[in-house]
């Protein structure tokens, strides 16, 4: 077992023990984040558990090896403030192929020139879409671009990074990040490649939020990433890098007067790869998807995404994919989706999948990003 497997192990036997002695520490808050330290939560963290049952049908069910049903994954989260300057949020995910530590970090929240800070394990902050988890996303699988390019489980990275709110004369608002951390062994995510401890991974991204209306707002940013894309260790050279441009916007509407049970949200995410090779120039790869999540009714959503990308390996051609969705809500604490998705790949063949994701929550679940 691996140190990361070892430490979310004992922090999970540690969560159970808390169960065991003191129930108060799954008392729940109306409040996301971690609540004040008084009372019951003085000592103990805000505890939740996000569970993500999927079946699947289709194309890929038909190899063997495959399951109809499984647990995909229980994420099991631990937030709390440290003192009045920092917080403390840890998320692991638990499934049958183990126990994995997805984040840990510090977040100091009163630096100097009103910048806050975290240390620890976390998901980089490149786009939109990748700073989350995939249990609390629409969909029943990942985007194409954002799989090709950045994982089936997202970019992450273990390191520091650095938020400052820019102050501007047109007031509004702009965010600038800053990361720099490990860089992800090989088949984490394909648009970088380990080398050395000294070839860290770099990430900034440039965000802003305007108000449109009363009832409609747009977020937009742009993020650029730099790491290593060495695959032969074998010679004591410079490492290769790779460059990962990206551009995001979201667009959401609700009418806080007429439409309560009324709401869209459309989402578009860019992005580019131009990584360096040993003979000639640069291998530049794109890639693109975009959704949109139509709430119709009270507790139903109806939705839609198209994706499209390149190949990181080979020149020549792309894929493309669509996926549609009807998710019933009965609470904000669960979701039941039917979904079915198509991907036509660069090869010519085609792949149909169906699912029904279903995800619950128990436990004050607080928000990731900071």
């Amino acid at each position: 077992m691996s140190p990361t497997s070892r430490f979310a192990a004992l922090c999970v036997a540690g969560m159970m023990a808390c169960a065991i002695a003191a129930p108060s520490c799954f008392a729940q808050t109306s409040q996301g984040g971690a609540a004040p330290p008084s009372g019951s939560s003085l000592l103990n963290p805000n505890t939740s558990v996000i569970g993500w049952f999927q079946g699947e049908a289709g194309d890929r069910t038909k190899q063997v090896g495959t399951q109809a049903f499984r647990l995909k994954e229980a994420e099991i989260g631990l937030q709390a403030a440290v003192d009045p300057y920092s917080r403390a949020d840890f998320f692991i995910s638990v499934n049958s192929e183990g126990i994995d530590l997805e984040e840990g970090y510090l977040t100091l929240l009163s630096l100097p020139a009103g910048l806050s800070a975290k240390l620890g394990k976390f998901r980089e902050n490149f786009g939109k879409f990748n700073r989350t988890h995939s249990p609390e996303t629409p969909f029943a699988d990942r985007p194409l671009a954002a799989e090709r390019f950045l994982g089936e489980g997202g970019l992450s990275a273990e390191g520091a990074s650095v938020s400052w709110l820019v102050p501007n004369p047109l007031g509004v608002y702009l965010n600038l990040d800053a990361e720099a951390g490990t860089t992800p062994s090989a088949g984490e995510a394909p648009a970088f490649t380990a080398y050395r401890g000294n070839d860290l991974l770099y990430v900034g991204r440039l965000s802003s939020f305007v108000d449109l209306s009363e009832s409609s707002n747009l977020a937009f940013g742009w993020s650029y990433a730099n790491g290593s894309a060495q695959a032969d260790t074998s010679s004591p050279v410079e490492a290769l890098r790779s460059q990962l441009y990206g551009a995001d916007a979201t667009f959401r509407w609700k009418n806080p007067r007429r439409a309560i049970y009324r709401s869209l949200i459309v989402q578009a995410e860019a992005m580019e790869r131009s990584a360096e090779q040993l003979v000639g120039s640069a291998f530049v790869s794109r890639g693109a998807f975009a959704y949109a999540d139509y709430q119709f009714a009270r507790r139903w959503h109806l939705g839609a995404r198209y994706d499209w990308s390149e190949s990181l390996e080979r020149s020549g051609g792309h894929a493309t994919g669509g996926l549609g969705f009807l998710t019933f809500t009965p609470s904000e604490f669960a979701l039941m989706s039917l979904q079915g998705s198509r991907r036509d790949l660069e090869d010519g063949q085609s792949e149909t999948r169906y699912f029904l994701k279903t995800t619950f929550n128990i436990g004050p679940h607080g928000a990731h990003p900071f």
